[in-house]
């Protein structure tokens, strides 16, 4: 769920897409149990989710990619306060990734192009046994004609899940976000600008402020429940039926 965010940037933020520490957990235990070497991960913004792999995986190394050269300059922060920067690199480039046994891409696979673009790209990437975490977008239910406009043809999940079968691919695992999970990423999200609101002498910022915060408020409560977000762990067979 990769966008630009209003004065603070993403600071009351943990990820980038719907996710609470509880999600994370589970996915961190779940990703952590096949003992990966090396972690790749594209669209890693400030790292965050690497970051906790790589401490639950005392013995991976790890590589995150993000064209944000703000969000790259905070990943390395987080890297050194956790005493993991001779365990990760960062870089810009999608051309810098190099295979792995764990790759995540969270919300990002755009960068890559269409989805099943992505998948057969990613697939390169993957190493045969390997794990990849794709965190997509698809319809929980049928959207209104804006949300269409905004958010474009996207899957249901089981054409979600069928497109990356059909790709080669084998589901080994399904979490969707629940509305705890999106409320924690949409509301963070909004906070940046509503600490303005609160905190504003400028009348003109304040205003500012607030028709951005209501106009991004009233389109997720629109959504709420309409637009989900699966992460979805794909397994790379060593001798695939393609």
């Amino acid at each position: 769920m990769r966008r630009r965010g209003p004065a603070g940037y993403y600071e009351w933020l943990d990820f980038n897409s719907p996710m609470t520490d509880e999600t994370a957990n589970r996915l961190v235990a779940r990703l952590a149990a096949g003992e990966p070497r090396r972690i790749l991960d594209i669209g890693c913004g400030w790292g965050e989710l690497l970051l906790r792999l790589l401490d639950a995986c005392q013995r991976a190394t790890g590589h995150g990619i993000d064209r944000d050269g703000v969000l790259i300059d905070r990943a390395l922060a987080n890297a050194s306060a956790r005493r993991l920067r001779d365990r990760v690199t960062f870089s810009a480039e999608l051309a810098d990734a190099e295979p792995a046994d764990l790759v995540l891409t969270v919300g990002a696979e755009h960068a890559i192009g269409t989805l099943d673009e992505a998948m057969a790209h990613l697939w390169t990437l993957v190493e045969p046994c390997g794990r990849l975490l794709l965190g997509t977008a698809f319809w929980e239910r049928p959207p209104g004609p804006e949300q269409l406009e905004v958010f474009g043809p996207l899957p249901r999940l089981d054409e979600l899940v069928d497109r990356t079968v059909a790709a080669g691919w084998r589901p080994l695992d399904l979490q969707v976000a629940t509305m705890a999970d999106w409320d924690r990423f949409e509301f963070g999200y909004l906070r940046n600008w509503e600490q303005v609101v609160m905190a504003a002498t400028d009348p003109e910022a304040a205003d500012e402020a607030r028709s951005a915060a209501d106009a991004h408020r009233a389109g997720y409560l629109t959504r709420r429940g309409v637009l989900g977000f699966a992460y979805l762990t794909l397994g790379r067979p060593a001798e695939p039926s393609r």
